[in-house]
């Protein structure tokens, strides 16, 4: 597995598989007993990514899970809608 930094990730620009520009990383949570990565938050133009609407602050919360690669840009396979806007993800 590849080691990033997570100050590498900040306003990384994420795009979908299909090609479709989502908006840039802002954040990410993770679990702090584990290590591993929960949510990464996405600030978007857009009022909703995958059937998730945009937070108070603007941003989208979505799933780690969602994540396909990370290079120049992170990419994130588009879920099923129900299954996103169904998933429980952590408040920072």
């Amino acid at each position: 597995m590849r080691t990033v930094l997570a100050n590498q990730l900040s306003n990384v620009r994420v795009v979908s598989t299909d090609g479709r520009e989502v908006g840039t990383l802002q954040n990410i949570t993770l679990d702090t007993a584990t290590g591993e990565l929960q949510t990464i938050i996405i600030n978007s133009d857009v009022q909703e990514i995958f059937g998730v609407e945009r937070d108070h602050d603007g941003d989208v919360r979505l799933p780690a899970s969602l994540i396909e690669s990370m290079r120049d840009h992170l990419i994130i396979q588009p879920p099923a809608e129900q299954s996103v806007a169904g998933s429980d993800t952590v408040d920072s």
